[in-house]
């Protein structure tokens, strides 16, 4: 079975793909169009890649970020980010309902609380992508970009959901039972 993960952006989407049997996800980002203008062929690269990641291992589960919704959003997001975000993850929906790929969005927040745990309210986007950066150092990828690094905690949440362990979370656990067993001898 093959999972795939998705940080959806025009200018650079973040992705991750994991397999059974694969010790690490293959990451990584792609653009799909310089600026808005050309959300038609953003449109177009999306479908491309995805249908070269399930050429190489058929996709089974997908997931991605859900778009923010419009009266979340604050700044300058104008009306052509908004349609942006929704077109890139309906077109992702699309895609997948034609494969037969089972697919969801994921809350921004549910993923975020799970591959980086708990933050104090207000914390801001770049200190968030640098966080997600950092856990992703941690447990022992090297993105390049942030969007893919978040692409891989989404997938990690993903997994975890499916209850899928993969080999970066064993290290992990590993590293997590001794801390527990010493409090509980305390």
């Amino acid at each position: 079975m093959s999972y795939v993960a998705l940080d959806l952006s025009v200018r650079s989407t973040g992705w991750a793909m994991w397999s059974a049997g694969q010790t690490l996800p293959a990451y990584g980002t792609w653009e799909l169009a310089g600026d808005m203008d050309h959300l038609a062929r953003a449109y177009v690269r999306l479908h491309r890649n995805l249908l070269e990641l399930h050429q190489i291992d058929a996709i089974d589960s997908l997931v991605f970020e859900e778009p923010i919704p419009g009266h979340m959003l604050r700044g300058q997001t104008s009306a052509i980010t908004l349609q942006a975000a929704a077109g890139l993850a309906a077109h992702v929906m699309s895609f997948c309902e034609a494969l037969g790929i089972r697919w969801r969005p994921v809350s921004i927040a549910a993923w975020r609380r799970h591959f980086l745990g708990s933050m104090p309210r207000g914390t801001k986007t770049p200190e968030l992508k640098h966080l997600s950066m950092t856990r992703c150092r941690e447990l022992g990828f090297n993105p390049a970009k942030h969007d893919a690094a978040e692409a891989c905690g989404l997938l990690d949440y993903h997994l975890s959901t499916e209850g899928i362990l993969p080999d970066w979370r064993h290290g992990l656990q590993q590293e997590l039972l001794p801390a527990a067993d010493e409090k509980a001898a305390a």
